[in-house]
């Protein structure tokens, strides 16, 4: 079977699920067909022995080596998702959350930030589902089995990609609906 492909070059998404403890990043490249192919995966974790801004440094690094070494045409990053119930982990989020997007910015990058409901909301029909939700809904939707939740939800990123610039066959009305509202940010 023959499979056609917009413009003749498959379009490369990268989801990027930014944590300081372990963040997850797929690479998705469209095949046409609803189950797009998967370039890359992987959980970063930051060097032992760093705390602080040095954690958030490290991964940043290679988080950005990543994506130079692979040019994806669409990155999505999940937006800042601040617990409040867990104070403590809020700074290192935003220490993370904003050197990424800083070296985005710098490097000329844009990219797309869709809050945690809304990536939720995507995969599972529902912003409020748990992390097993999210697993789950990527292995029934694309038979991704993830390793891990943050790998699992860097591949909804990643679809969110693909979907957004309409290069994922088999979406849903409402996931157009989410992907369609997504603006780009930086230039």
């Amino acid at each position: 079977m023959t499979v056609r492909i917009k413009g003749g070059v498959p379009l490369t998404s990268m989801g990027i699920d930014p944590s300081p403890a372990a963040t997850g990043i797929v690479l998705l490249e469209e095949t046409g067909l609803k189950i797009p192919a998967t370039l890359f995966v992987a959980e970063l974790k930051p060097e032992p022995g760093l705390d602080g801004l040095d954690r958030a440094i490290n991964v940043t690094h290679q988080i950005m080596e990543i994506v130079h070494g692979h040019k994806p045409d669409r990155l999505v990053v999940e937006g800042f998702s601040l617990n409040t119930k867990n104070a403590s982990s809020i700074i290192p989020l935003v220490e993370l959350g904003t050197l990424i997007r800083f070296s985005m910015k710098m490097g000329g990058l844009k990219w797309y930030d869709p809050r945690a409901t809304e990536v939720k909301k995507f995969v599972c029909g529902k912003g409020t589902a748990n992390k097993e939700q999210m697993m789950l809904q990527v292995f029934k939707r694309w038979v991704f089995e993830a390793a891990t939740n943050n790998v699992a939800d860097a591949y909804g990123l990643a679809c969110m990609g693909l979907a957004q610039a309409g290069r994922l066959p088999g979406i849903t009305l409402d996931m157009q609906k989410i992907v369609g509202a997504m603006s780009v940010r930086s230039k």
